[in-house]
């Protein structure tokens, strides 16, 4: 048993202590036929007593109250450190949890964003996997329904007997005995919401109600900040015409892409493409139809390749493709799959091109079956879709 614990059961008996010793003096004065001078001295004496008592005792809580405030106030100026630092939403929201537990008081939390309005998509949990919680839950439904519909939070000390949990299946799954749902709202917008639980009874004071919305308060305002400059990030990263990723991206995609092919004893090739008569295209339609083309262009690109291919455009007309864990074989297939479905599409007025289509010249090279060098890497996919590019502008002359 700590000490603590052993003032606490001492402190509670106190006043019974005082009367037990009290009570046979007492007694014993009032039963007597001769009034005692003393008398009077005891019972001012068992009086301040109790009233020391009492107040120790007042004291004692008030301390204990004001330890557990500075407590929720260090992980407030903890977590306030962190979002001021934290541009990662990944990073944000995982301390955020590890805060709630061992800051906050709480066993569980849940933190869940909105993926459109009528649906919330949890992105960080320190619930065990065995309780099976969703991915996704309806944004309008039961603890998160209550809190996003209200705007406000809602605390829950008893769950199996509120009335406002109308589904108490998850409690009975969970076993939490206290609970709460926080909306995540940033200047008016509704992001999602933050869920903790107890599963030991919770009070929620008005304290401890006041720093949990501060904190979460906090959490909305980082949250935004953190999908804000992911957002920049990926723009600064993206082809604003195409859609597709940028040359910068490329570049440092195709380092990264080599580094882990000779880390892993892989290979990886590259795909580069020119499209076929665009510069006759702008001279016919205009630029302003030419870069219209080229949108729709990275759409079906994009849809051509697999998912783990990286369609970028390199510059101009010219795009690339790099292939991650694809040998040459691999390469030539994809090639082939991308050709046949540019092919596909009929891109607005270029029936009025050679050959009445859409096509493209395509170049591939595979580290390190041909080279083990990055910028050679790319060369040889470029010469390669020159040479494609010239014979077929030369078999057309030839037979035009």
């Amino acid at each position: 048993m700590s000490l603590m614990e052993m003032k606490q059961k001492i402190r509670v008996p106190f006043f019974f202590i005082l009367a037990v010793a009290g009570t046979p003096a007492l007694y014993a004065a009032f039963t007597s036929s001769v009034w005692r001078p003393g008398l009077l001295a005891l019972v001012g004496a068992l009086l301040i007593g109790f009233f020391i008592a009492f107040l120790s005792e007042r004291f004692y809580r008030a301390k204990q109250a004001v330890e557990a405030q500075n407590k929720l106030l260090k992980s407030l100026y903890k977590a306030s450190e962190l979002f001021a630092f934290s541009l990662e939403p990944e990073d944000v929201l995982h301390k955020s949890l590890q805060i709630i537990r061992e800051s906050l008081g709480f066993d569980y939390a849940d933190i869940w964003l909105l993926e459109n309005e009528k649906t919330l998509r949890r992105v960080a949990s320190n619930l065990p996997p065995v309780f099976g919680t969703p991915e996704t839950f309806p944004a309008d439904f039961c603890l998160p329904g209550l809190a996003l519909s209200s705007g406000e939070g809602v605390y829950i000390e008893d769950p199996l007997n509120d009335e406002r949990i109308t589904d108490k299946t998850w409690v009975r799954q969970l076993g939490h005995a206290s609970e709460a749902a926080l909306p995540l709202i940033h200047q008016g917008q509704k992001l999602g919401v933050v869920i903790v639980a107890s599963m030991r009874p919770y009070l929620f004071t008005p304290e401890r109600c006041e720093l949990l919305q501060t904190f979460v308060n906090q959490l909305a305002l980082s949250i935004k900040n953190a999908l804000l400059y992911r957002e920049m990030e990926k723009k600064a990263l993206v082809d604003e015409l195409t859609g597709l990723f940028n040359h910068r991206y490329f570049q440092d995609a195709l380092d990264k892409e080599i580094k882990r092919a000779e880390r892993e004893d892989t290979p990886v090739s590259l795909i580069m493409l020119d499209l076929d008569y665009f510069k006759e295209y702008n001279d016919t339609f205009g630029h302003p139809k030419g870069d219209k083309l080229l949108r729709e262009f990275g759409s079906v690109l994009q849809e051509a390749v697999r998912g783990s291919d990286i369609a970028t455009r390199y510059g101009g007309d010219e795009f690339a493709i790099i292939l991650p864990n694809t040998d040459e074989d691999g390469a030539l297939q994809l090639s082939a799959r991308v050709v046949k479905r540019i092919g596909q599409h009929a891109f607005p007025g270029y029936e009025q091109m050679p050959g009445g289509r859409m096509s493209v010249s395509v170049g591939y090279a595979t580290f390190p079956s041909h080279t083990k060098n990055k910028v050679e890497l790319v060369k040889l996919a470029d010469d390669q879709m020159y040479k494609t590019k010239e014979v077929r502008r030369a078999s057309r002359k030839a037979t035009s």
